[in-house]
């Protein structure tokens, strides 16, 4: 069976304004981005591509002033490419689109609010008609052919769990896994009816819990995860070990817990 598919986007640097705001939860910001350079755009005389996002767990920059000097450091527009400055340096986060509507110019992103971190920090505070400049996607995996799947992740995966499961088929089988600080970070997730989603407990410390959520997959089933670094490393070795096909999985790192 193939891997994902991917399909690549040359990479813009974008400037765009808060259009709506909405606490999902009590530790979730939902804010909507806007504006015309969603769509082409002209930039030195050279037209920019309208912005595209076609898997479930694509990655945008975004891009904050420095907390300490107040800063705003931002790469250069290339023919396809961003040229980055060294100083002072850009300061990005990265974060999974939740929605894009190309037909009516906005842009979802999902924050979990922990009261730091410049990215959260930028979201508690963001209100309609505040400005951000927002680069990529570089490129989308598409949502891969599989017999069924196995999502897991934490609170940082939500957005990304969310759209795998909008995208897949009505047929689709899925078991789902997700991680909590707490029982009020739970949102409804839509997806088709043979998918079962489960909520847990999130202990930090517990490194192995994806190893133990995901078991051992049926050897066509595609595994997707995204957590803590060290979480993360332990379910990579894990899927190695059991032999699972690298060309069915994809777990990926989305932060680092402060030693």
């Amino acid at each position: 069976m193939s891997s994902h598919e991917i399909q690549r986007f040359p990479i813009t640097l974008r400037e765009l304004e808060v259009v709506a705001v909405t606490d999902l939860t009590p530790h979730m910001r939902r804010i909507t981005l806007g504006g015309p350079q969603l769509g082409a755009f002209d930039v030195g005389g050279k037209m920019q591509a309208a912005m595209k996002c076609l898997g479930p767990d694509d990655h945008v920059k975004l891009f904050f002033p420095d907390p300490k000097s107040g800063i705003l450091s931002l790469p250069q527009q290339g023919d396809g490419r961003l040229h980055w400055p060294e100083d002072p340096p850009a300061i990005s986060r990265e974060y999974t689109p939740r929605a894009f509507d190309e037909n009516a110019g906005e842009l979802v992103l999902d924050f979990v609010l922990h009261g730091h971190g410049i990215a959260g920090l930028w979201a508690a505070s963001a209100t309609q008609g505040d400005r951000i400049h927002v680069a990529g996607p570089r490129a989308s995996k598409l949502f891969p052919p599989a017999s069924s799947y196995v999502l897991l992740g934490d609170e940082t995966a939500i957005p990304a769990i969310a759209n795998w499961l909008e995208m897949m088929p009505a047929t689709t089988r899925a078991d789902v896994h997700i991680l909590a600080a707490a029982l009020s970070a739970q949102i409804p997730l839509d997806g088709p009816p043979g998918a079962t989603v489960t909520w847990h407990a999130q202990d930090t410390a517990d490194t192995d819990v994806l190893v133990r959520l995901c078991g051992t997959p049926a050897p066509d089933s595609f595994v997707w995860a995204g957590a803590e670094r060290s979480a993360i490393t332990a379910l990579r070795e894990h899927l190695d070990q059991i032999g699972h096909p690298k060309e069915l999985s994809h777990v990926s790192s989305y932060w680092t817990l402060a030693a």
